[in-house]
């Protein structure tokens, strides 16, 4: 049985943003922001990974919508990072969920 170095596990941590380049984008990423807009009443529904998937276009579309609702322009991508836009400069993901749950009211659990 092999045995854990935990020095080299300590080094080898990731921040948040490291860890949403690897965690996030793609289809997983839309499908999430929906989430995060549908608790906070910028979408009707939220969408799954899986339907994300099937329905690309329609589920962006949707997202994309909801990002609109809060004043943020956000252009999604099946095969990568989204890219999000307020006033016309763009921000990280991370600072447009902080937007978002900065300015509006969360009415819904998150699913």
């Amino acid at each position: 049985m092999q045995m854990i170095d935990e020095k080299k596990l300590a080094s080898a941590t990731m921040n948040g943003e490291e860890l949403d380049n690897v965690a996030g984008g793609f289809i997983v990423e839309t499908s999430t922001d929906s989430r995060l807009l549908y608790a906070y009443g910028l979408l009707d529904d939220f969408h799954r990974t899986t339907h994300t998937m099937f329905h690309w276009k329609s589920d962006s579309a949707a997202v994309d919508a909801g990002w609109a609702k809060a004043g943020i322009t956000c252009v999604t991508k099946p095969a990568g990072d989204n890219l999000y836009f307020k006033d016309g400069k763009e921000m990280t993901r991370n600072e447009a969920l902080d937007y978002v749950k900065a300015n509006f009211k969360q009415i819904r659990d998150i699913p």
